[in-house]
């Protein structure tokens, strides 16, 4: 089997349907936890910046039970915040970054919400997302995907790590592969992939020692090729 970057775009774009249909088959479309509504999503995503998924699940509804309309956040004292976060990790830094975005769509919408954004483009969301506090692209494109219902791909450890070994990038970070996974993954499909790549990542495909004699689209993966074709199953 040829490299997947030397192979045709037909070729490719084949690859990546029976890799995508692959992972769906065996996962679905998890929704992973995520909130359905774009600004608790917002939040809920920046409290689980390298925080266990258990950990900040408890720890978003401990934020809601305490703050259940999140313009409260606007005047609550950084310390009170602080506290609820504190489980998550890094509770200063993320209650600085939930206290400018809630200063800021209430300075600027006159309600701590996402809602004026639905009338936009997605390269308007986007970037309106990204210039909030501690919003990174991925991050943009989570809340856009989970809870806007935007065609987009976010890129996370999981699905670059995926999307590598595959063959398909080969930048060394995930925030240098969104246009790249973009343009071979079919709009409709990006959704399933990213979250199916996530589940695959947690339990086949893990940084360290990935079980590709139990990986269900090993047959398109360049990894074993390149490492010799050890079972690396523990």
């Amino acid at each position: 089997m040829g490299a997947f970057r030397d192979r045709s775009p037909r070729s490719r774009a084949q690859i990546v349907r029976r890799v995508c249909d692959g992972l769906q088959a065996l996962y679905g479309v998890p929704r992973l936890g995520n909130p359905r509504r774009p600004l608790d999503d917002l939040f809920f995503i920046l409290v689980s910046n390298r925080t266990a998924s258990p950990s900040a699940a408890r720890v978003f509804r401990s934020l809601k039970g305490r703050f259940p309309r999140w313009q409260v956040l606007a005047e609550t004292r950084a310390r009170v915040l602080e506290r609820v976060l504190k489980p998550a990790g890094l509770s200063a830094k993320k209650a600085k970054q939930m206290r400018g975005i809630a200063r800021r769509l209430l300075s600027e919408f006159g309600s701590c919400s996402l809602a004026p954004l639905k009338s936009l483009t997605d390269q308007q969301v986007l970037e309106y997302l990204c210039s909030l506090p501690g919003v990174s692209t991925k991050v943009a494109q989570c809340v856009m995907m989970y809870t806007m219902g935007r065609l987009v791909l976010p890129v996370d450890v999981h699905v670059h790590r995926v999307s590598t070994r595959l063959g398909w990038v080969e930048k060394k970070r995930a925030d240098q592969s969104h246009d790249i996974l973009a343009r071979l993954v079919p709009p409709r499909r990006r959704r399933a992939f990213h979250v199916d790549c996530i589940v695959h990542g947690r339990t086949v495909c893990t940084s360290s020692r990935p079980r590709c004699s139990a990986c269900a689209i090993g047959r398109h993966c360049e990894w074993p090729m390149r490492n010799g074709n050890e079972d690396t199953t523990p």
